[in-house]
C-alpha cells in the first residue's frame, strides 16, 4: 500500500496522450478519462493504475488506495472547515476588538478636542487677567511714587516757608521792640550808636533813622501797623502747619489706602496664575491625551484594515483549496466508479495509452 502512494505522489507524467477514437460502446468512457487527464491528479491516478495493472496487483488493493485518497481528502476538507469557522472567529473577534479601540480612540479625540477649545479659552482670558492686574499694580507702583516725590517736595517746601516765617516774625518782633524804645523828644544818639555797632548795611538801622523822626502818633502807627504783621504771619504760619499736619494725614491714608489696593491685587493676580497654572496644566494633558487618542486611532485603524486583509485573503485561500479538493474528490469517485464499472475499458485506454 505505501508502494502505491509513493508512486502516486511520485509521478510526474508530462507526456502527450494519444487515444484512439472509436465509434464503440467504450467511448464515453474514454471521454471521461480523456477529460481526467486534464487534471493534475486524475493523470497520476491514471499512472499509477497501469503501473498497478501491469504488476497485477489484486483491483481490491487499488479500490482501497483510492478510497483512502478520498478519505483524506475529505478528512483534510473537515480539517479546513473546522479552521475556516475559527478563522472566522478569531477574525471577527479581533475585528470587534479594533472597532472598539476605533470607537474609543474616537471618542477620546472627541470628548479631548471640546476640552482643549474650553480650556484653551480660559488660559487665554488667565493669561490676559494676570496680563491686567499686573499693569495695575504698575499703575499703583507709579502712583506712590509720584505722591511721595510730592509729599517731599511739599514738606521741603513747608520747612523753607516755616522758617522763612519765623525769621520774618522775628525780625519783625526785634523792630517793634526796637522802635518801642524811641522817645521822640528825647536824643536817640545813644540807640544809634548802639544798632552802628551791627554794621553799616543793618536794614534796622535805617529803620531807626528814620522813625527817630517821627512824631509820637506816627511812632504809635507803625508800630500798630508791624503788631498787625506780626500777628498775619504768626496766623499764616500756624494754618501753614496745620495744612502741612494734614497734607502728612492724607498722605498717610492714601499710602495705606494704596499698599491695601497693592495687597489685594497682589493676592487675585496670584490666585489667577495659580488657576492659569492649572488650566495650562490641565490642556498639556488634553492636549497629550488627544495626541495619544490619534496614535491608537490610525493604529487601531490600520491593524484593522490589515486583518481585514488577512481574513480575506484566508476566505479566498480557503474557498480556492476547497473548490480543488472538491474537484479531486470528484475525479477519485470518478476513477472509482469507472473502475467498478468499466475495469475492461479502462484496461484498453491505458493500453492505448500507453502505446501512444
Amino acid at each position: 500500500m505505501k508502494l502505491i502512494l509513493i508512486a502516486l505522489l511520485g509521478l510526474t507524467l508530462t507526456q502527450a496522450v494519444f487515444v484512439k477514437r472509436s465509434n464503440d460502446p467504450s467511448k464515453a468512457v474514454f471521454t471521461q478519462l480523456e477529460a481526467m487527464e486534464e487534471h493534475e491528479l486524475g493523470r497520476k491516478l491514471l499512472d499509477t493504475i497501469a503501473l498497478q495493472l501491469n504488476n497485477k496487483a489484486p483491483l481490491g488493493d487499488i479500490a482501497k488506495m483510492l478510497q483512502q485518497l478520498r478519505e483524506n481528502l475529505i478528512l483534510n476538507q473537515q480539517e479546513a472547515d473546522q479552521k475556516h469557522a475559527q478563522d472566522e472567529v478569531d477574525c471577527e473577534t479581533e475585528i470587534y476588538q479594533y472597532n472598539r479601540r476605533i470607537d474609543f480612540a474616537s471618542n477620546e479625540i472627541t470628548e479631548s478636542t471640546q476640552e482643549i477649545q474650553t480650556l484653551s479659552a480660559k488660559v487665554e482670558q488667565l493669561t490676559q487677567d494676570v496680563e491686567n492686574k499686573q499693569v495695575q499694580l504698575d499703575i499703583l507702583n507709579e502712583q506712590e511714587t509720584q505722591i511721595r516725590e510730592q509729599r517731599a517736595e511739599d514738606a521741603d517746601s513747608f520747612v523753607k516757608f516755616e522758617n522763612e516765617t519765623e525769621n520774618v516774625i522775628e525780625a519783625v518782633e526785634v523792630i517793634i521792640q526796637k522802635l518801642s524804645s524811641i522817645q521822640p523828644d528825647q536824643e536817640v544818639l545813644a540807640a544809634l550808636t548802639q544798632l552802628n555797632k551791627i554794621g553799616a548795611s543793618n536794614p534796622i538801622l535805617a529803620l531807626m533813622q528814620v522813625a527817630s523822626t517821627f512824631s509820637a502818633e506816627q511812632l504809635n502807627n507803625v508800630l500798630n501797623k508791624l503788631g498787625e504783621v506780626s500777628n498775619q504771619l504768626a496766623e499764616a504760619l500756624e494754618d501753614a502747619r496745620q495744612t502741612e499736619i494734614q497734607a502728612q494725614l492724607d498722605f498717610e491714608a492714601l499710602v495705606v489706602e494704596i499698599a491695601s489696593q497693592r495687597e489685594s491685587l497682589s493676592a487675585a493676580r496670584e490666585d489667577s496664575e495659580r488657576q492659569l497654572q492649572d488650566n495650562q496644566q490641565a490642556l498639556d494633558l488634553q492636549k497629550k491625551r488627544k495626541e495619544d487618542a490619534t496614535d491608537e486611532l490610525n493604529a487601531a485603524s490600520s491593524g484593522k484594515e490589515q486583518k481585514e486583509a488577512e481574513c480575506d485573503s484566508w476566505r479566498t485561500q480557503y474557498a480556492q483549496d476547497s473548490e480543488h479538493r472538491q474537484q479531486e474528490i470528484s475525479i477519485i469517485r470518478q476513477v472509482e466508479e469507472i473502475l467498478a464499472t468499466k475495469l475492461s475499458n479502462v484496461k484498453v485506454y491505458l493500453q492505448e495509452r500507453s502505446s501512444a
